[in-house]
């Protein structure tokens, strides 16, 4: 028996895509704000001293996914009549924020190798790490194959995308499509 995929009007999903991609940076930059209040406790003069290790994966996250609720919102205002960049437009500003994000995702990688070598607190390394790979699915998943938001019966796919990803199968995510339009000219 084949999936079947919950289907929403393309208005809705694409205001839940918008909507729901902001929400997820408060939330994330929330969760880690609280849990290195409650992990360090440190009221003194150090309170709230970022941890670059694990702040910049989670800057670079939150940028590729402000990047995306950009463009899901701007794909609205086409939807609604609005005024909006044509997808030409679209695909030539986010073919360079591709380039610039993963200019931004290999600037860490020297990072966290000094990071280990200085033997720096383990619980930042890991933390840093997590959100690093975050960050790089939200890369593959807006600028090359669509990995989230496909839905059975109310509950999100994990596996199958994956799978797409490992086997080359997945299809090209919308905003790449837009810039291999650009591309192409």
């Amino acid at each position: 028996m084949a999936k079947q995929l919950k289907k929403r009007p393309i208005e809705k999903e694409l205001k839940f895509l918008a909507d729901f991609e902001l929400y997820g940076v408060l939330m994330f930059a929330g969760m880690y704000f609280a849990t290195k209040f409650i992990v360090d406790m440190d009221f003194g003069k150090n309170a709230f001293q970022l941890n670059w290790i694990s702040f910049y994966p989670l800057l670079v996250f939150s940028v590729i996914v402000i990047e995306g609720s950009f463009y899901w919102r701007n794909k609205l205002r086409m939807v609604r009549g609005k005024t909006a960049l044509s997808s030409f437009e679209i695909g030539r500003i986010y073919s360079k924020l591709r380039w610039i994000n993963i200019i931004l995702l290999a600037a860490y990688l020297p990072i966290m190798i000094l990071a280990v070598l200085e033997k720096e607190a383990l619980s930042g390394i890991i933390v840093g790490i997590l959100l690093y790979f975050m960050a790089v699915i939200e890369q593959i998943n807006y600028f090359h194959i669509r990995l989230s938001y496909e839905t059975v019966n109310g509950g999100i796919l994990i596996i199958e995308p994956l799978k797409k990803l490992i086997t080359g199968t997945g299809k090209r995510s919308q905003l790449r499509k837009d810039i291999d339009t650009y591309l192409k000219g």
